[in-house]
């Protein structure tokens, strides 16, 4: 047994002196003042394909690429999506360039309508699900009016509203999962990629910066099937063309919701709250920069909140070199009368870098999968959409692994673990016979060690912690991860990540029986999971149910 513990304690040498990190790179003062914090990049392997006008959805560490174009501008009818090092392709049901998407309440995702034929034109009647679980399409039924250009939103119900359009008449429809595709009523003039928003539990309402045929609509705000009203605030900041995130990735509380949006004069950015149907500014420190640290103008788009983590982050791109930056805005403190605080981040563009919707990861980390060309220089963005990238790359805004290190650090540890197990042969034969009478129980001190981590997790509730690591556990154990790892495999045949998921189910199974009156997203979020799409996955995968059909059997 004493050979055995100090070859696994020189197993663990070798991996922990694999994991030394680095900040992320050096603070800039560009000229305006504004401190920039250079990201690090890491480089994915390329898509097996190179699309944009895709959607990408990102389901803890799994990406998922969804339809698009690709060169010489020809729709795709394939999904890829990124695990264990490598992309994998899924065929879908049909193209979906420029085509919506919803991510419904059990975590699958509802994609629908989109130019079916090449260079975008057209428009499409089909639906289909994607089920993340066994990286599938199934058929959803045929949408009551051909549309692409358009937009989605899912209510708690389940049900999800559709509406826009491009060059054809626009209304809005419903969906359902019992029932499918239902028409609503004609939208005049109509929409292209609208803003869907509830305003309330009973109004939802639809803007955007232009109507199914390109014109201008700043200042217009429709309430489904009721009224339109005007708001001049859209007048002087218009919102940005809204294609690439879900409602609820622009939601910071109840009711209220955060877009980008330009002055009308193009000059500045800022970020436009809409709570409970009221449009206002958000109160920011100091607004988003409009240069970045070389001074070159930017141009701010896409938008997207990290609800849990209290951030919402902005998208930006320098077109001269192909720069792209994020600011990352702490909001909490704008609901008691204060003013968010920003900080700015940057990376150059290693030459490939596509034009596109960079999506956040865990642990504040930004993932951009494919997309256009743009064209250098040019201000504002001129794209190519016949030139289409496979590249995809990961973008670091805080410490990340140096590889140099590693690779010092895995010589360094196996030259540690040939010297240890070399000792282990010499040690074993020289107390062989001692071992027998001073035998000590090492099963008993391990058992012991996995009561102690699982009182830890219990008593501490660390489970509940969204970001929790193996790290976090060994620390406080006065041990290493790479030992809690064997332990875990040697005593109960899981891995970490499982063993924490079933605190996390059975955490959920307390709260959906004991409060009925939780949300299932307030459930998911109190018992630790990242997103809502992962408790879904998690819960089902443990309990063969969805939380609402565990909480109607139960």
């Amino acid at each position: 047994m004493k050979h055995t513990l100090l070859i696994t304690l020189a197993a663990a040498a070798i991996l922990t002196s694999c994991s030394p990190s680095q900040p992320g790179g050096r603070s800039v003062t560009a000229p305006d003042g504004t401190q920039w914090q250079q990201m690090t990049v890491e480089r994915l392997p390329d898509l097996n394909v190179s699309r944009a006008n895709h959607r990408t959805v990102v389901f803890g560490e799994e990406i998922l690429v969804l339809g698009g174009h690709t060169e010489g501008y020809k729709p795709l009818e394939s999904a890829e999506y990124y695990a264990d090092g490598a992309w994998h392709t899924v065929p879908m049901l049909y193209s979906h360039a420029n085509g919506f998407a919803a991510q419904l309440t059990d975590g699958r995702i509802l994609i629908g309508g989109g130019s079916p034929e090449d260079f975008g034109i057209g428009q499409s009647w089909g639906a289909e699900i994607y089920d993340p679980a066994s990286h599938s399409f199934s058929p959803a039924g045929i949408m009551a009016h051909k549309r692409s250009l358009s937009s989605a939103l899912t209510l708690a119900d389940g049900s999800v509203i559709i509406a826009g359009n491009w060059m054809a008449d626009d209304s809005w429809e419903s969906w359902t999962p019992d029932g499918g595709f239902s028409d609503g009523s004609p939208l005049q003039p109509g929409w292209s990629c609208p803003y869907i928003l509830p305003a309330s539990k009973d109004d939802i309402i639809i803007f955007g910066p232009y109507n199914s045929h390109g014109d201008d609509m700043s200042g217009v705000v429709e309430h489904v099937g009721v009224v339109k009203d005007y708001v001049p605030l859209l007048e002087d900041w218009r919102v940005s063309h809204h294609y690439h995130f879900f409602p609820e990735n622009l939601q910071i509380a109840d009711y209220t919701y955060v877009v980008p949006a330009i002055s009308a004069s193009g000059n500045e950015a800022a970020i436009i709250k809409v709570a409970s149907g009221e449009f206002s500014l958000l109160e920011m420190e100091k607004p988003l920069p409009v240069q970045d640290p070389d001074g070159k103008p930017i141009e701010w788009s896409h938008l997207q909140v990290d609800r849990p983590a209290r951030l919402i982050w902005v998208q930006g791109f320098e077109p001269e070199e192909g720069r792209i930056c994020f600011a990352r805005i702490e909001y909490d403190a704008t609901f008691d009368g204060g003013k968010a605080t920003s900080t700015f981040f940057y990376a150059d563009n290693p030459g490939d870098m596509p034009g596109g919707a960079a999506k956040l990861l865990p642990g504040e980390r930004m993932v951009l999968a494919g997309g256009v060309a743009w064209e250098k220089g040019q201000i504002p963005i001129k794209v190519d959409y016949f030139k289409t990238y496979s590249s995809a790359f990961i973008f670091h805004t805080g410490p990340v692994e140096n590889k140099v290190m590693h690779l010092l650090g895995l010589l360094t540890g196996a030259l540690a673990a040939i010297g240890l197990m070399l000792a282990a042969m010499f040690i074993s034969r020289r107390r062989k016979a001692r071992q027998a009478a001073a035998n000590v129980d090492e099963a008993g001190l391990t058992r012991n060690l996995m009561e102690q981590m699982s009182a830890l997790i219990e008593e501490k509730e660390l489970f509940r912690q969204k970001n929790l690591r193996i790290n976090d556990v060994a620390s406080e154990l006065a041990t290493n991860k790479t030992y809690i790892s064997v332990l875990l495999n040697s005593m109960s045949g899981e891995s970490f990540t499982s063993m924490i998921t079933k605190y996390r189910v059975e955490y959920a199974q307390k709260l959906l029986r004991e409060h009925p009156e939780m949300l299932v997203d307030e459930v998911a979020d109190a018992a630790g999971f990242s997103s809502r799409t992962s408790f879904f996955r998690n819960f089902k995968a443990v309990t063969g149910m969805t939380p609402q059909e565990w909480r109607k059997a139960d």
